[in-house]
């Protein structure tokens, strides 16, 4: 039986260090021993799929519900459907070499009277939806498969059109909405038409030992989004995709939880290849609070560990610990940035706002050292505190080590790296923040091993 993780024993491990049980669990799901199976709806897993099964497969979740709960079985066979809606006490499960296959009809991803409850933030019904739900599950060795490319390819002709930056205005994969008791294991998601599992306004979800991934061309496809939401475990998973291997968000604050909206975070022994790290932000104004990282291997990713928010989206990020993290030609190993604005397309505009100093990294910019200081807000103004990253190896080509960047109005604080082994052509960058560093070796091909900008303190 998988165990609750409580709040006070999550603070415990970060505060202590000490070992967290793989033995705690975010969900506890249970199911009856029904078992709908959606052959006996009339779903046919042919191979070269042409007709719809939506109606044959929901019909099977809906029955189960209906009777109490139980195991929906996708037995192997390829199930070509529209969007699809889990209920409380459903186990979806995919049998090996079982695929759900997302068709491609624009008007069937949009909501109506009936499903509007499970509409996602962006208009868009999610491919699977678990909304208002609790103790429901997505098992087994299939696959999930959401036909991105018709996608992505909306996504470029949009830009070749505006000469603007798309946002993620397509579907999402998986969707977990107002929900709790929730567990994702065993499966392979893949091409999703932008986030892969979004999880908002949900509590006690356990992501584990799941395959997400998606081309290197695929846009912004995310693994695994955490929003506004708490008790989450994200354990053992094999992440390639094209963005954010996984993204905390807390979009807004919540009175309810004065430490933060994002609250008690696990993610372990994740396998991490190409992809923009794992992540808090860009959304922070509503706090994050008790993150635990540890045991993480990267590979060939954009960047490894971030935390990011933009003025007027930023709010207290604390209580975050990264441990036992190894990394292999990660870009740039560590990000921490309280300035997260997209740069301009057209290299010409690029150039004309960096006249006065800044920099760019990866699709971002920077302003000059000598950016002023602006009022302080509570919930827009990105200020990070406690932040220690412990027992860090990157080997390979990293183009730099790290960059620590706060605003003149709230510099970073109780930042700590012990042990902290770094190689890249360039070293550490330093603006508005304090480090305390204990065994920090960084090997640079060129530049200073630390360059600090204005307003740091460091210490050893």
């Amino acid at each position: 039986m998988r165990k609750r993780i409580t709040l006070s024993c999550l603070t415990a491990c970060i505060a202590s260090l000490s070992p967290l049980s793989s033995s705690f669990g975010a969900s506890d799901v249970k199911f009856p021993d029904k078992v709908c199976n959606v052959t006996h709806y009339g779903s046919e897993g042919h191979r070269l799929q042409i007709d719809l099964n939506t109606t044959a497969i929901q019909q099977a979740i809906n029955d189960c519900a209906q009777a109490g709960g139980g195991t929906v079985l996708i037995p192997r066979g390829n199930y070509l459907t529209n969007p699809l809606f889990l209920k409380s006490n459903v186990q979806l499960k995919l049998e090996k070499d079982a695929t759900l296959v997302a068709s491609t009809e624009i008007a069937a991803w949009r909501a109506n009277e009936q499903s509007r409850y499970a509409e996602a933030e962006n208009g868009w019904l999610p491919f699977i939806s678990i909304a208002n739900a609790s103790n429901v599950a997505i098992t087994g060795e299939g696959t999930i498969d959401g036909q991105g490319a018709v996608w992505w390819e909306r996504w470029r002709e949009n830009i070749r059109a505006t000469g603007k930056k798309g946002g993620t205005d397509r579907p999402r994969l998986v969707y977990i909405k107002q929900s709790s008791n929730v567990l994702i294991e065993g499966i392979t998601l893949t091409h999703s038409p932008s986030f892969h599992i979004v999880m908002r306004y949900s509590h006690d979800i356990d992501v584990n030992k799941t395959r997400i991934l998606s081309p290197w061309h695929a846009p912004n496809t995310d693994a695994i989004d955490p929003i506004d939401s708490q008790n989450i475990r994200i354990t053992h998973n094999f992440i390639d995709c094209n963005d954010d291997h996984i993204a905390i968000k807390a979009e807004k604050p919540d009175s309810r939880f004065p430490d933060g909206v994002v609250e008690n975070i696990y993610i372990a022994n994740n396998t991490l290849k190409q992809g923009r790290g794992i992540s808090i932000g860009s959304e922070s104004a509503g706090g994050v609070n008790n993150v635990l990282v540890e045991n993480n291997t990267f590979e060939g990713s954009m960047y490894g560990i971030r935390i990011k928010s933009p003025r007027g989206k930023g709010g207290e990020v604390k209580n975050i610990v990264y441990r036992n993290t190894q990394m292999h030609d990660v870009e740039v190993p560590l990000v921490f940035s309280a300035y997260y604005k997209a740069a301009p397309i057209v290299q010409a505009e690029v150039d004309k706002m960096l006249e006065g100093g800044g920099f760019t990294l990866g699709e971002q910019i920077y302003p000059p050292d000598s950016d002023a200081k602006q009022p302080f807000d509570k919930y827009k103004t990105p200020h990070f505190s406690n932040i220690t990253v412990e027992d860090l190896t990157s080997t390979g080509n990293s183009k730099a080590a790290a960059f620590i960047i706060g605003t003149p109005e709230a510099p970073l604080s109780g930042f700590h790296f012990t042990n902290v082994n770094i190689e890249a052509v360039r070293g550490l960058r330093v603006r508005n923040a304090e480090l305390e560093t204990k065994g920090l070796n960084i090997k640079v091909v060129e530049g200073p091993v630390i360059q600090q900008d204005a307003g740091v303190k460091i210490s050893h």
